[in-house]
C-alpha cells in the first residue's frame, strides 16, 4: 500500500461512516483479500477502485464478491500510536 500506508502505520476505519468517491476504503472480499483502495465510484452492482500503489491497476468487484468495506478516515504513522515507542 505504499507509498501512502508504510509498515507499521495504521488505517482507521470508520464502519458506521457513508462511502466517499476520492476516498480511502478497507475492503475485504468473500475470497479472504483485505486492502485499502481509493474509491472511484459505487453502485447498485459494483464498486470501482484504485490502488494506492501504482504497480496494481484500477479495479472493478461484484458487491455479491464483497465481505465488508468501510470507510477510511486516518492513516495515523507509528509515533502516533500509543504503545508503539
Amino acid at each position: 500500500m505504499a507509498p501512502a500506508i508504510r509498515s507499521g502505520w495504521i488505517a482507521v476505519c470508520e464502519p458506521n461512516h457513508r462511502l466517499v468517491p476520492g476516498e480511502y476504503v478497507m475492503v475485504t472480499t468473500t475470497d479472504g483479500q483485505s486492502m485499502v483502495k481509493e474509491l472511484l465510484f459505487h453502485n447498485e452492482k459494483e464498486v470501482s477502485l484504485m490502488s494506492i500503489n501504482a504497480a496494481y491497476e484500477r479495479r472493478t468487484v461484484p458487491w455479491t464478491e464483497i465481505e465488508t468495506i468501510h470507510y477510511v478516515g486516518a492513516i495515523l504513522g507509528p509515533s502516533k500510536v500509543l504503545g508503539r515507542i
